[in-house]
C-alpha cells in the first residue's frame, strides 16, 4: 500500500486527570465559542485533524479520547453512557469551559444527547455527525449481527501493523485513499507488541461493554432544549471486499435495513427535536464522509453554529 507523508500537527496535546480517569485531549486553539468533537467507537481525536484545522477559524476546537480509547485510561470498568457523560463534564470543568457546542459522531450521539438533557445550561448547540440514530432500535441490532463477522480481525490480520492497516482500510474507508489523518488515527487506536503483532484499542472486552451500553440507551430527544444539526451520509457502509457474496450482503442490508432505519431516524428527529436542521450528504459513508464531504461539512457546521 502506498504510504503518505506525515503532516506536522497544529494542536496541543494534554491530559485531564483524576484518581479514576486520565483523559487525553487535543486542543487546536482558535477563537470563538468552544466546539468539542466526540469521536466514534474505535477512533481517536486524531480523526478530526483535517476539519479541526479549518473550523478553528471560527471556534476553539477540542477533541478527546473517550475512556477505553487512544491514550485515555481509567481505573474502573464502567463504560455506560452516564460514565461517558461524566467524562465529558470533567473535561469541560477542567478546561474552565462554561458552555460548549458538541459534535458527536456515530455512538457519541448518545453522549451529547444525555449531556444536553442533564446540563442544558452547559450546552449551546448539538451536531449529530452521522449520529442521529437511536442505537437501541431493533434495526441497529440487526445491522450489528449482520456485519459482526466482518468487524473481527483474525490472527493473520493482527500479525503486523501493515496487515492490520490494509484490513482496517478496506473495512472502514475502502472508498478513499489512505492519508495521514487515517494513519494517525490508526496508530492511536493500536498497540504494537514487541513481536510486531497488533492489539486493538479498545480491546474486545471494552468493545463489548460499549456496544451493550450504546444499544441499551434510548434517546429522549424531546428533553433537548437547544438547536441541533443532524448530518446524515448517503450510505452507511462501503463493502469491505469485492467478492460477490460480501457485496450482496452489504447491498441488501443497505436497501432493506439501513435505508428505512435512516429515514425513520430522520422523521423521528424532525418530530421530537424542537429546533433541528437536517443535512444529507451527497457522497461518502458513515465513516468516509468526513473526507469525501469535507467542504460541505465545514460549511454546514459554520453556518449552523454562527447563525444567530
Amino acid at each position: 500500500m502506498k504510504r503518505t507523508m506525515e503532516i506536522k500537527p497544529i494542536y496541543k496535546e494534554n491530559f485531564v486527570q483524576t484518581d479514576r480517569i486520565k483523559l487525553h485531549y487535543l486542543d487546536w486553539g482558535g477563537s470563538g465559542q468552544p466546539l468539542v468533537l466526540l469521536h466514534a467507537w474505535g477512533d481517536s481525536p486524531y480523526i478530526f485533524e483535517d476539519i479541526a484545522n479549518s473550523l478553528k477559524k471560527n471556534f476553539r476546537i477540542i477533541a478527546y479520547s473517550k475512556r477505553g480509547h487512544g491514550k485515555s485510561e481509567t481505573t474502573d470498568s464502567l463504560y455506560d453512557n452516564s460514565s461517558l457523560v461524566s467524562d465529558l463534564k470533567l473535561l469541560l470543568d477542567s478546561l474552565n469551559i462554561e458552555k460548549a457546542n458538541l459534535l458527536g459522531w456515530s455512538m457519541a450521539g448518545n453522549e451529547i444527547t444525555e449531556f444536553a438533557i442533564e446540563y442544558p445550561e452547559r450546552t449551546n448547540r448539538l451536531i449529530y455527525f452521522e449520529g442521529g440514530y437511536d442505537l437501541s432500535d431493533e434495526s441497529f441490532k440487526t445491522i450489528n449481527k449482520t456485519v459482526h463477522k466482518f468487524l473481527q480481525p483474525d490472527s493473520i490480520v493482527l500479525q503486523s501493523i501493515d496487515a492490520y492497516r490494509e484490513w482496517y482500510h478496506n473495512l472502514w474507508f475502502g472508498d478513499i485513499e489512505w492519508n495521514p489523518v487515517l494513519e494517525a488515527n490508526l496508530i492511536a487506536s493500536t498497540i504494537i507488541n514487541p513481536d510486531g503483532s497488533v492489539t486493538t484499542i479498545p480491546n474486545n472486552h471494552i468493545t463489548k461493554l460499549l456496544l451493550e451500553s450504546a444499544m441499551s440507551y434510548h434517546r429522549d430527544y424531546k428533553k433537548i432544549q437547544g438547536p441541533a444539526l443532524a448530518i446524515y451520509s448517503k450510505s452507511f457502509f462501503y463493502p469491505p471486499g469485492k467478492d460477490e457474496g460480501t457485496v450482496n450482503i452489504y447491498k441488501d442490508m443497505e436497501k432493506n435495513i439501513i435505508n428505512p432505519w435512516r429515514q425513520s431516524s430522520i422523521s423521528r428527529i424532525k418530530s421530537e427535536l424542537k429546533n433541528v436542521t437536517i443535512k444529507e450528504m451527497l457522497s461518502g459513508t458513515h465513516t468516509s464522509l468526513i473526507f469525501l464531504d469535507r467542504d460541505f461539512i465545514i460549511e454546514s457546521v459554520n453556518s449552523f453554529l454562527l447563525d444567530k
